[in-house]
């Protein structure tokens, strides 16, 4: 099991748009029509699959919003920021 980051670990090392809610790191992103948000839905369950730590992904019209938690470890780890930093790398 991955551990857990402390509230001060996540603040300091969180990608930049991304924010800290609750026990998860969100990030939304912005697209011209609504097939181009699904696609990078898709892109984004290919890395997630791929490591096998799946996010929340929220599709609406123009917007897609991703959310990173580790339920096992009841919060952030440090899995839970490099996806967030990947799926920034593929946007």
């Amino acid at each position: 099991m991955s551990e857990l980051l402390t509230d001060e670990e996540i603040e300091d090392r969180l990608p930049p748009e991304w924010e800290y809610v609750d026990d998860e790191i969100v990030r939304s992103y912005d697209f011209n029509d609504y097939l181009a948000g699904v696609a990078f839905a898709s892109e984004i369950a290919d890395l997630a699959d791929e490591a096998f730590h799946h996010p929340t992904i929220v599709i609406e019209y123009d917007t897609l919003e991703v959310r990173f938690t580790s339920h096992e470890a009841g919060g952030v780890t440090e899995q839970d920021l490099e996806l967030a930093a990947e799926c920034d790398a593929i946007r």
